[in-house]
């Protein structure tokens, strides 16, 4: 908590003070969801809180594959800020196929075989429509050209992006192309997809366009207007339909990555993130995503009484003529889901004592619940049981100004 009480005069810093005491609570240890999953490696958190609620080998360096695109979506919305409307130019590099019989290529050449939106060289089409392109049906084109267009290079856009992310968190994920097809060195953790995750579904452009079902592509110079539809089976009617999933990413690679995705559910007023990275089959992951969620959907918040309201407590008052008593006027009471309990909850109260006399039910502290990241949870006034008066000697002193 800050004061601003250092910027006042000495006279009136005697008046007013702020303290801090803080004294741990009985331990508290979240009970994580017990579920087996198919992925090699995987995590499970709240979307608005970043509490973990399962995890399986969540700091396991694994390749991506198109869930990288999530990270491009990101950087691309929350750093560069482009005007949706502008218009991008498709250069011949950024669509170029890499051949086997080429000496080199470098790490953002496409393949052949790989997702695409169907960008010709030449082809002028807006930011809006090639991030939605990218996102929806996985357009590894798209992808290069939003890095070209908006970083200059797309090697430049990569070494800021990678910056951005080590800055957000994700200090094990190190990118080489802004679409995930598969290089050695391109790769992340369960945990880092779920920061990018968390902080991509908290920008509502990101949140609106994978959420989106079909997108009708407006017409470019190359292509006629075109329907984009939604890649996500959980959020398509069908097998794995999951009514429940607001977004966000599937990702594909046969032989390294296999099948990957970051998938978000919401129930009620419950937002959560699913990372699963290394499944075996398509089914595996929706059905590790549906499983996950169904679990911690199916939990009952609890609730745990901390302060009852009729605790008192006592602080010394400079040129006080009695020590000062203070109480909560109600109760204090958190309530949780099970997987989500807090973790290394403090109570502290935040003395904010007003000059002398106080009366009786003046605010002169904060007592405040806070976790173990620092977060403040719950918090309520303390207030004077009764009046404190000053002393004759400090009522002197303040009369004769003494300092």
């Amino acid at each position: 908590m800050r004061s601003t009480d250092v910027k006042q005069p000495i006279q009136q810093l005697m008046k007013r003070f702020l303290f801090f005491f803080v004294f741990c609570l009985s331990a508290l240890y979240a009970k994580p969801l017990q579920i087996d999953v198919h992925a090699k490696s995987a995590i499970l958190i709240n979307m608005d809180t970043g509490a973990v609620l399962f995890e399986k080998n969540a700091n396991l360096p694994s390749f991506p594959a198109s869930i990288t695109k999530i990270a491009t979506a990101l950087y691309v919305l929350d750093v560069k800020h482009p005007n949706l409307s502008e218009i991008a130019t498709v250069s011949a590099d950024s669509v170029r196929v890499f051949s086997k019989k080429e000496k080199f290529s470098a790490p953002y050449w496409l393949e052949f075989n790989g997702t695409k939106m169907g960008l010709a060289k030449g082809e002028e089409v807006s930011i809006e429509s090639l991030l939605y392109g990218m996102m929806l049906v996985s357009g590894n084109d798209a992808a290069n050209v939003l890095a070209e267009t908006l970083g200059g290079s797309i090697p430049g856009f990569i070494s800021e992006m990678n910056q951005y992310l080590a800055s957000i968190g994700c200090l094990n994920t190190y990118f080489v192309n802004p679409h995930g097809l598969h290089q050695p060195e391109h790769m992340t953790t369960a945990y880092d997809m779920g920061v990018i995750a968390r902080k991509a579904m908290s920008n509502a452009k990101f949140r609106e366009i994978v959420s989106t079902l079909d997108y009708l592509k407006p017409a470019t110079n190359k292509h006629p207007e075109e329907h984009i539809k939604q890649y996500n089976h959980l959020q398509r009617p069908g097998r794995y339909f999951y009514p429940k999933a607001i977004g966000i990413k599937t990702g594909s690679y046969a032989s390294y990555a296999k099948k990957t995705l970051v998938a978000a559910a919401k129930q009620d007023e419950r937002a959560l993130i699913a990372v699963l990275l290394g499944c075996e089959t398509e089914g595996d992951r929706y059905q590790d995503a549906i499983s996950l969620f169904e679990t911690a959907f199916a939990e009952q918040k609890v609730r745990r009484l901390i302060f009852s309201g009729n605790e008192s407590y006592n602080r010394s008052v400079e040129g006080a003529k009695s020590v000062l008593q203070a109480g909560l006027t109600k109760e204090i009471a958190i309530e949780y889901y099970p997987a989500e309990e807090p973790v290394n909850l403090k109570a502290q109260i935040c003395w904010k004592i007003p000059a002398l006399p106080i009366r009786k039910g003046d605010a002169v502290a904060q007592m405040q619940l806070v976790d173990g990241k620092g977060n403040i949870i719950s918090s309520a006034p303390l207030i004077a049981k009764e009046e404190v008066k000053s002393s004759f000697f400090y009522t002197l002193k303040k009369i004769l100004k003494i300092k």
